[in-house]
């Protein structure tokens, strides 16, 4: 079995990378030899589609599975789309990480656990915290770390954010500062989320349980058109929300797109780069399986 981990630098004694599309290096790691491969990430400085991208890149390489801390919407559809389970919330050595999967103790996530644009530039927005990790807990249900941060002089965390930047603010952060992160495999053990009103709890649960069989069956679906046909992923306008502005026809680097009264994608000249569906207003562009809207 082949994994992908996200990672610091090019070894296995390196430390796993809190973002997916823009860590420095993949490690594609034989589960069975643990022998590997380093990639370094030719997405890092793009200016967006960098997790649609790498997730393109990494479902090439063959991997059934990746390890990461943080995966956004766009990343993880196409690995929904190619069949690829996503693992949430990994940290420490990569090394470490591996063995921890090797021994079942990682979860495959069932949604995205970030925003789009999580880890661009040097360091998060002011004042915004990263979404607690899905996955790794039994339930699916988001589990919080509390971080405590020696505020310096000039109001700065003591602890880094998990996207790369340090955290500003007061003494106290929310999530992942120096001294709260949970090591990795231990996020299930967290305190849940408060409890639902009364009555309330078990239609909660049945819509989540609704919601990962959809999922599931859509992933289901998805690796047996790949099999049967090996579908292209391109970009794919949703009518409904297109307004015909124009923006995604004006930022394509391969003229893919043209607009008559509503945007149209050329499927034979999209690369799926992203690009698009970072620039429209009205998120109408997703990524998908070319023949699978």
């Amino acid at each position: 079995m082949k994994v992908a981990v996200t990672s610091t630098g090019p070894t296995l004694n390196d430390q796993v990378e809190a973002r997916f599309g823009r860590c420095p290096y993949f490690l594609i790691v034989d589960t069975d030899s643990m022998q590997f491969e380093a990639v370094e990430n030719p997405n890092l400085a793009l200016g967006g589609g960098a997790g649609i991208q790498s997730a393109q890149m990494m479902a090439e390489k063959g991997v059934s599975h990746v390890l990461t801390s943080n995966c956004g919407p766009n990343a993880f559809r196409v690995f929904g789309e190619a069949g690829v389970a996503v693992l949430l919330g990994v940290s420490g050595p990569v090394g470490e990480a591996v063995e921890q999967f090797k021994a079942g103790e990682f979860v495959s996530a069932g949604a995205a656990n970030v925003q789009s644009h999580f880890g661009m530039g040097a360091a998060e927005p002011q004042g915004q915290a990263p979404d607690a990790s899905f996955g790794n807990s039994p339930t699916g249900i988001p589990s919080m770390g509390m971080g405590r941060g020696m505020g310096g002089g000039r109001g700065m965390g003591g602890g880094r954010g998990m996207g790369g930047g340090r955290r500003r603010g007061g003494g106290r952060g929310m999530g992942l500062g120096g001294g709260g992160m949970p090591a990795a495999g231990s996020f299930g053990a967290q305190p849940l989320a408060p409890a639902l009103p009364e009555g309330q709890d078990e239609l909660q649960s049945l819509k989540e349980q609704a919601e990962a069989l959809k999922r599931q069956k859509q992933k289901v679906e998805s690796r047996m058109d790949q099999l049967q046909g090996g579908r292209r992923v391109v970009a794919f306008v949703q009518a409904e929300k297109c307004v015909g502005c124009g923006v995604c026809a004006g930022v394509c680097p391969n003229e893919a797109i043209r607009v008559d009264t509503q945007a149209i994608v050329d499927p034979d000249r999209c690369t799926a780069c992203g690009v698009c569906v970072s620039a429209c207003p009205n998120e109408a562009i997703i990524i998908s399986q070319q023949g699978k809207q």
